[in-house]
C-alpha cells in the first residue's frame, strides 16, 4: 500500500477545496431545517470563503501566490453589496450581486490561469477548463434564482458545491502531475 504525500501547498488547496464543497453541501440542506433567510446565508457563505482563503494564503504565503487574497477582497466586496441591496424581497438583486461576484472570480482565476501559462505549467489548461465551467454554472444559478426563498438557497447551495468541486480538481491533479 502506497503512502499518498502531498507537499504543503497542495494539502492546503485540497483541505480548502473540500471545506467549500462543505459549504456547498450544507447550505443545500438549509431548508429542511426551515433556515431560509437567504441573505444571512449568503453573507455566511462569502464569510467563509473569506476566512478560508485567507487561512489558505497565511498558510502558503512563501509561494507568492496571492489569489486566496484576492478572492477574500472580492467576498467582502460582495458582502458589502448584499449589506447595501435587498436581496430577499428582489431577486434581480441577488442574481446581479451573484453574477459581479461570478465576474470578479473569473478575473481572479484567469490571472491564475495565465500565471500557470507564463510559468509552462500544464495546469493551465486545467484552469480555463475549470473557468469556462464556473462562469457557466454562475450564470446558469444566475438565471434562475427567481423562486422561492428555500428553492433559492438549495440553487446557491448548489452552485457552491459545484464550485467546490471544481477547486479540487485543481490541487487533485497537480498532485498527479507531480507523481509522474
Amino acid at each position: 500500500m502506497e503512502v499518498i504525500i502531498l507537499n504543503r501547498r497542495t494539502l492546503v488547496e485540497f483541505i480548502s477545496a473540500w471545506m467549500l464543497v462543505l459549504v456547498g453541501g450544507i447550505t443545500t440542506l438549509l431548508p429542511l431545517f426551515n433556515f431560509t433567510d437567504l441573505k444571512s446565508v449568503f453573507i455566511v457563505i462569502l464569510t467563509i470563503y473569506v476566512v478560508v482563503h485567507l487561512i489558505k494564503n497565511i498558510l502558503i504565503i512563501g509561494t507568492k501566490d496571492y489569489s486566496g487574497f484576492i478572492t477574500s477582497a472580492i467576498s467582502i466586496v460582495t458582502i458589502l453589496m448584499i449589506l447595501s441591496m435587498d436581496v430577499s424581497n428582489s431577486p434581480w438583486n441577488l442574481s446581479l450581486i451573484l453574477f459581479v461576484w461570478v465576474i470578479l472570480m473569473s478575473l481572479n482565476k484567469l490571472k491564475e490561469s495565465d500565471y500557470y501559462h507564463d510559468h509552462k505549467n500544464k495546469l493551465w489548461v486545467l484552469n480555463i477548463v475549470n473557468l469556462l465551467l464556473f462562469i457557466l454554472c454562475g450564470i446558469l444559478t444566475a438565471v434562475n434564482l427567481f423562486y422561492m426563498e428555500d428553492i433559492q438557497i438549495i440553487i446557491l447551495g448548489f452552485f457552491f458545491l459545484i464550485h467546490g468541486v471544481l477547486e479540487i480538481m485543481d490541487p487533485l491533479v497537480a498532485y498527479i502531475l507531480e507523481k509522474k
